[in-house]
């Protein structure tokens, strides 16, 4: 058994060579005196990692803002003032190329507005401003129907022509002589159509409807013939119950077929 001295004395040897060692390593110290605090200091250390991220954007924010200046208060170029580069070298080098521009933009503003060139009217007067002219104008008797490109003058047969005849009564005759002015002011061709009903006829003079609608035609051709207008600009057309107006089925529907019509064409019509 050791005596006391020496437990003692050995001892105190270890507690002296162990504060020797803490205090020549006092973390180890601290931590060995606090085992939770190490623990506990590496959970956050990630905060100063993200502080030192924030420090960074703050910082990049900064600088970009040093670079501009919010008290630039000059004017857009115009196109009499040419945009002009921060770089003098690109300046010079596009100089040649936006010089040119602007001088034909300025050009462009400077030059007085040409109107545009007319375009040739086809119908000067217009069919409709001949087509009221004629309703104006017209003796009773006379329908004025207007087509595009032409205007008809429509006479019912009974007031030229005795029934299945194609002589002119006097009263044709007073009537197309109403006419005639008003048709030597036209300039266009004249068509006479003769249009009749889907009643047959059977006559030795008119073998059928053909034969009475185009004599029907031909006589008011010859009639405006002596009055002085131009052969070239008649010609007759006989259309029999071709192009109906009404219906056949009623006595006064075939009343209306029966008719002589007075083409009036545009003066810039094209004709075969």
């Amino acid at each position: 058994m050791p005596s006391p001295g020496y437990s003692t004395s050995n001892r105190a040897a270890m507690q002296a060579e162990m504060d020797a060692q803490a205090a020549t390593r006092p973390e180890q110290a601290f931590l060995g005196s606090y085992p939770g605090e190490r623990q506990r200091d590496d959970e956050h250390a990630w905060i100063l990692t993200y502080l030192d991220v924030l420090t960074l954007v703050i910082v990049i924010f900064v600088i970009m803002l040093t670079f501009m200046d919010p008290r630039d208060d000059r004017p857009l170029a115009t196109a009499a003032q040419p945009i002009q580069l921060a770089h003098p070298d690109r300046q010079a080098l596009l100089d040649p190329l936006v010089a040119p521009l602007m001088e034909d933009l300025g050009d462009l503003e400077a030059r007085p507005h040409e109107p545009l060139p007319e375009v040739d009217d086809p119908d000067p007067e217009g069919t409709a401003t001949t087509a009221s002219r004629l309703r104006e104008q017209a003796p009773q008797g006379v329908e004025v129907v207007e087509h595009p490109g032409r205007t008809e003058l429509r006479i019912q047969d009974e007031i030229l022509f005795a029934s299945g005849q194609a002589d002119l009564q006097p009263e044709g005759r007073m009537l197309l002589a109403q006419l005639e002015p008003l048709l030597d002011e036209h300039d266009g061709l004249i068509t006479v159509e003769g249009h009749t009903d889907n009643i047959p006829i059977a006559t030795e003079r008119f073998p059928s409807n053909w034969e009475l609608s185009s004599a029907r035609a031909s006589g008011v051709v010859r009639y405006l013939l002596d009055q002085g207008l131009e052969a070239e600009r008649l010609r007759a057309v006989g259309r029999a119950d071709t192009q109906p107006v009404a219906s056949n089925d009623t006595a006064r529907g075939r009343s209306e077929n029966r008719r002589v019509a007075l083409i009036l064409e545009s003066p810039t019509a094209a004709h075969p």
